[in-house]
This record gives C-alpha cells, sequence and structure tokens, in this order.
C-alpha cells in the first residue's frame, strides 16, 4: 500500500469514518470541527463533484494523519484553482488531523506528494488555523523546505473565557461593573417575567428547542447578514450535525424562556472539557432585559458546574465577550505556493479584492453620511416643534 493516496470520491469519504475517528480520538489538540462528522456532512451538503482531495499519509502500515482538502475553483470571486480546507467557509478552527509525535513525518510527506502531483492547482490556503495548534510550527517547516514561497498572516480573532474552579471565584475576578450587572439583570428580568433556564443534550430528542434557537436568531439577525440558517443548505447542514454531536455527546443547548417564550439561547459543543460556542442570539422582543447577558451568565455557571475548563466564543472581538474575561486568539491564512508566479497572481488578485472593499466601504459610508446631512422631508421636525 503507497504511503501517500488520496480520496476522490464521496463514498470513499463516507466509508472512512471508523478510521477518521480513530485518528482524531487520538489527539487532543483536535475541536469538533476536525471530526469526520462535521467534515463529511459539510462536503455532503456543499462539496462539489469531483473536487474532492482528502490526502492519507501512512508509516509502517498505520495512518498517521488526514489532509481534509479540496480544489476550490475560485479565488476573490475569479476563476483561479487552489486547494482548500474542508468546511472553510462555515467553521471557526480548521487544522489537519494528525497522530502526536508524527507531525513532521506526516507533514513533510504530505508536502512532498502534493509538491510532485498534478498540476491541477495553483496555491493551497489554509484559513482559520489556530494560533495555539501543535501542528502550527512542524507545518511551516516542511512546507518552506518543499515550496518556493509562503505567506502567513493573521486574519480573525477569536476569544476564549478561562474558567475557574466555583462560580462564585469566577464572578470575582470580573469587573467591578460587570458583577454588578451580573446579578443586577437576572433579578430585573425575574422581577418583571417568570424565568427558567433549560438545558438540552439532544437534538433529535428535544427538536422542539431547536426550532426555538432557529427562530430567536432569524429575529435576530434577520436581514444583517447572517445566514447559518436561511438557506436550505445550510439549515440542513446545522439540523444534521446537531443530530450527529448530540450522538457523539458533545452537544449542549441552553435555552432562556421568559414568561415561557424562547427568549435567548446559546449553542455549543463540547470536547475535552471545552465548551465550543457555535451560535448565540436573543430576541430583539427582550432586549431591555438583557437576556442575552442572563443566558451567557447562566451558561458559563453551568459550564463551571460541569468542570469544564474553557468557554471559547468563537470568531469576532464584540466587546460583551470581553466583559467576561474573555482573551483572544489569532487565526491564521496560510497560503503556499508552487511558484513565485503564483505568488504574484493571487497577491495580485488579494489587493484587487481588498482594494474594491475599501472603495464599496467608503462609498457605503459617503452614503451615509450623504443621507444624515439631509434627512428625508417626511423625517424633518414639524414647524415650532421643540
Amino acid at each position: 500500500m503507497m504511503p501517500v493516496r488520496v480520496l476522490t470520491k464521496e463514498e470513499d469519504f463516507s466509508a472512512l469514518q471508523s478510521t477518521w475517528q480513530e485518528l482524531f480520538d487520538s489527539n487532543p489538540n483536535n475541536s469538533p470541527y476536525q471530526s469526520w462528522h462535521w467534515n463529511f456532512t459539510w462536503w455532503k451538503h456543499f462539496g462539489a463533484s469531483g473536487a474532492l482531495r482528502l490526502v492519507l499519509v501512512e508509516e509502517d502500515g498505520r495512518l498517521i494523519g488526514i489532509a481534509p482538502l479540496f480544489v476550490a475553483r475560485r479565488f476573490r470571486g475569479l476563476p483561479l484553482k487552489h486547494l482548500a480546507f474542508i468546511a472553510h467557509k462555515r467553521t471557526d478552527y480548521l487544522d489537519f488531523i494528525v497522530r502526536p509525535e508524527n507531525e513532521a513525518s506526516f507533514f513533510r510527506q504530505l508536502f512532498e506528494f502534493l509538491a510532485s502531483g498534478p498540476r491541477d492547482w495553483l496555491f493551497i490556503e489554509l484559513k482559520d488555523f489556530r494560533e495555539r495548534s501543535t501542528n502550527l510550527l512542524p507545518l511551516l517547516r516542511e512546507c518552506a523546505r518543499a515550496f518556493p514561497a509562503l505567506s502567513l498572516e493573521s486574519v480573525q480573532l477569536c476569544v476564549t473565557v478561562a474558567l475557574t474552579p466555583s462560580w462564585d471565584e469566577f464572578v470575582a475576578t470580573l469587573g467591578k461593573r460587570v458583577r454588578k450587572d451580573v446579578g443586577y439583570d437576572r433579578r430585573y428580568l425575574a422581577k418583571h417575567l417568570a424565568v427558567d433556564l433549560k438545558i438540552f443534550e439532544s437534538a433529535r430528542a428535544d427538536s422542539a428547542a431547536l426550532d426555538d434557537l432557529i427562530t430567536i436568531y432569524r429575529n435576530r439577525w434577520q436581514g444583517k447578514g447572517a445566514t447559518h440558517f436561511d438557506e436550505s443548505a445550510s439549515a440542513r447542514f446545522e439540523r444534521e450535525i446537531a443530530i450527529l454531536f448530540s450522538e457523539a455527546g458533545w452537544y449542549r443547548l441552553y435555552l432562556l424562556f421568559a414568561d415561557q417564550a424562547p427568549a435567548a439561547g446559546l449553542l455549543g459543543y463540547v470536547l475535552h472539557d471545552k465548551f465550543y460556542a457555535d451560535v448565540f442570539a436573543h430576541s430583539p422582543s427582550y432586549e431591555k432585559y438583557s437576556v442575552g447577558n442572563v443566558v451567557l451568565g447562566m451558561a458559563i455557571e453551568d459550564c463551571i458546574a460541569n468542570h469544564w475548563t474553557e468557554l471559547d466564543l468563537s470568531r469576532g472581538d464584540e466587546a460583551y465577550k470581553y466583559h467576561w474575561n474573555g482573551q483572544t486568539k489569532h487565526n491564521y491564512c496560510l497560503r503556499i505556493f508552487r511558484n513565485r508566479a503564483g505568488l504574484a497572481v493571487a497577491s495580485f488578485i488579494e489587493w484587487i479584492y481588498q482594494r474594491g472593499s475599501s472603495i464599496a466601504l467608503l462609498q457605503a459610508l459617503l452614503a451615509r453620511y450623504r443621507r444624515l446631512r439631509s434627512p428625508p422631508k417626511s423625517a424633518a421636525p414639524r414647524e415650532g416643534a421643540a
């Protein structure tokens, strides 16, 4: 059997489940997003026929690593084929699945194979690669030996919250104003509405709870560009993943009810004593009661009660995350080029994209400024009004 082989068919991907799972379980570096469930389900709903490139590396007859890749046909909207991670448009943390202490051998064989293989792609783009990944340094060393050019940049901020042994200890670490708000928000909500926090661990048995979260999410983000549940393929993917992760024992959904109506929710997955928050939303109808702050605090309290060590609040540096002692992490984008011509082409396209984005942003700001300077007549104050 060849030490390096490539799977290009979905049925072979499906048959890989048990082998992938054994490799996945061997390394605590993995998040739920390196699981076979996540990658295969994403591919099933969003993958393109003929584009799959799962690279398996073996040593002494044992699988030591998987590169979950596919051939992406477009880059920044233009037709430019390149290798990319599966689930690259949905997942915060992407990585290779590698058996511990085999990183150097895996990446050496992987990059030697890719460098000498078919030239149906111009470069490799590895987005949302975690700075804490144990794969990062051996990956950089080995790809520098096999390829003439690479680039590395920080492209995404994520925030995590370190958890203490007890809730009281955790609250004591918060700022004075935040400590006050935690208690006040809970009391204020309970004073005006009947409050009930429910925790769900099965998307199949408690499908109505997931429906409630989806309703909250849509109400919160309608018209604001969030699409987790807006498109039919996205909705099917989210529901299927919820069921699969329930069966794996990772699923946890916190729903806060106010007067028996769903008001806020936090959905995430637990692995290696770490809670990965994936979907967080609160209903605009209850905004004055700070239901988002309340459900997040209650979720943190439950995580601590379960002796979990970290709450990962995922991408985005929103202010509320730092109120809970959130710490910033960086995700990288690594691009590996077959030759310097490929580097030049990709860099030029990236420059055009960034320039276009800047112009679009400037135009939007100018349009908003003009609206502020010249409000509609119907919005103008009546003569004599105060």
